[in-house]
Order: structure tokens, then C-alpha cells, then sequence
């Protein structure tokens, strides 16, 4: 019995040990489109470099059209066009990751201020 269950054991681990490097469990980093124009901003002072945009109308790339916030990072976002970054009244497109927080000082406390994401490219007119 014993000799059984080691000879199972020792096929199983040879199949993990086969196929593992094979099925690489990566995440899938997906960036989709916005464009909307600034309503607001709001530097982010827990988070050195950060600053929440609001965006009024806000575009993702669908027949929809929302208000939301969107997160810059001046370390990595790549800021194209006229450089006008979170100025009010003016227009901005390109891409985003979804899923990001600026986290913002409250007295002695930092909370986080959500928003749909952190852009990584964005061109202002």
C-alpha cells in the first residue's frame, strides 16, 4: 500500500513539475481608453506626485457617458500634447488601468479617495 502512494505521489509531482512552467498564471494588465474634460482636480497629499481629476463629460470608449474621477502620476503617466494636465476646462484622452485610489491626508489620518483608475498615457489640448 505504501509503495502505492509513493508511486502516486512522485507521478503527481512530476506532472507539476512538467506542466508548471508551462501555464504561467500572469496578470493581464489591460488598458482602456477615456477622454472627458476637467472639471476638477485635487492634488493627492498622502501620495507624493499624484493629483484627482475629475472629469465632466467622461468617454470610456463606449456608447455610455459618465462623470468619474481618474488618477496622474507624474512617475507614471506619460503626458503628451500641449502638457496642460489638470487644467479645468480642458481636454484629455488616452489610456487607463483600472483600479487605483489617491490617498489623501484627513488630520493626522491618510484615506483613500477612489477613483476608476490611473491613467498612463494622456494627451491634453
Amino acid at each position: 500500500m505504501k509503495k502505492k502512494q509513493f508511486i502516486v505521489t512522485a507521478f503527481s509531482l512530476i506532472l507539476i513539475g512538467l506542466f508548471l512552467p508551462i501555464s504561467s498564471a500572469r496578470a493581464l494588465i489591460t488598458e482602456d481608453p477615456f477622454g472627458g474634460i476637467v472639471s476638477t482636480s485635487i492634488r493627492c497629499t498622502c501620495s507624493a506626485g499624484n493629483r484627482w481629476i475629475w472629469f465632466t463629460p467622461l468617454y470610456l470608449g463606449g456608447p455610455v457617458v459618465i462623470a468619474g474621477p481618474l488618477i496622474y502620476s507624474s512617475f507614471s503617466t506619460t503626458l503628451y500634447a500641449d502638457l496642460n494636465i489638470a487644467v479645468s476646462g480642458k481636454w484629455h484622452i488616452g489610456d487607463y488601468r483600472p483600479g487605483r485610489a489617491c490617498w489623501i491626508r484627513v488630520r493626522w489620518f491618510c484615506l483613500p479617495l477612489p477613483s476608476l483608475g490611473l491613467m498612463t498615457k494622456v494627451g491634453t489640448n
